[in-house]
């Protein structure tokens, strides 16, 4: 399962919730924007109002920010449906059938 990227410090907090709600589609219209600041069709409003006030450095950690989550989101996306010959279950993340079968070994 795909790690949730975690915003550098600088990102401001009003867009990490933002971002929340956006597909990977519409995060990658963002990191692109960030680099050209030519909005598209997909960059929202906020988007383009927080980058106007912001310095190039902040555009540039929001707009990695972006891209990661944009490729966290595919990746969850191309996770969903799939799963390996155990129904997409790890054997070692099944809970063991019979706990404490060691008991004795360890409670003497």
């Amino acid at each position: 399962m795909p790690t949730l990227p975690t915003p550098h410090e600088t990102v401001p907090d009003f867009i990490v919730e933002r971002f929340e709600d956006h597909s990977a589609e519409v995060l990658r219209s963002i990191a692109d924007y960030a680099e050209t600041l030519e909005p598209g069709a997909d960059v929202p409003n906020y988007v383009v109002r927080a980058f106007s006030i912001q310095d190039d450095e902040t555009r540039t950690v929001v707009a990695v920010y972006a891209s990661e989550l944009a490729d966290y989101r595919e990746r969850e996306s191309e996770g969903e449906g799939e799963g390996d010959e155990n129904g997409g279950e790890n054997e070692d993340d099944e809970e063991d059938p019979n706990p404490g079968r060691m008991g004795g070994a360890f409670f003497g």
